[in-house]
């Protein structure tokens, strides 16, 4: 199973979608403010951040958008994530610091990304099972938003 999140902004993300429909696993999405989409095995417009852990550790693979939160969880359940981030160009963001965090982990494989040119496919491939990333060295920005997202 993989699980895919959108995360919560509000502006929609269809070419995350889209490409998500291309592949042939089981896919678990959060779809955030998009329209509900057809074609997965379960798809929930929010999930309570407890079942995104659990959904997380239990995946195969993660595919999300640039949210640090998103990454950082992915990280430390032990997944390389495919990162597939939102564009300005596209009206997904209203700037693209996703893409600026996105060119800054990849360049430290720490992430696969996508940015929409071939299979979403080959990048599961690149990124492999849960278990692939090494493990997360511990710093004060890691702490501070771990702290901030479990309290």
């Amino acid at each position: 199973m993989i699980f895919a999140t959108v995360g919560t902004h509000q502006q929609p993300f269809p070419r995350m979608l889209d490409a998500l429909r291309t592949l042939d696993d089981e896919i678990v999405l959060q779809y955030g403010h998009n329209p509900r989409p057809d074609g997965f095995a379960r798809a929930e417009p929010f999930l309570p951040f407890e079942t995104v852990l659990e959904l997380i550790a239990e995946a195969s693979n993660v595919i999300t958008h640039a949210g640090v939160g998103s990454i950082l969880c992915a990280r430390e359940a032990g997944h390389v994530p495919i990162v597939v981030p939102r564009l300005a160009a596209k009206g997904e963001h209203v700037d693209d610091h996703q893409v600026e965090l996105t060119r800054a982990l990849e360049q430290r494989g720490e992430v696969v990304a996508w940015w929409g040119e071939g299979a979403l496919a080959h990048e599961l491939n690149r990124a492999g099972p849960r278990g692939a990333a090494r493990p997360l060295e511990p710093t004060p920005l890691h702490a501070a938003v771990r702290e901030a997202l479990l309290g």
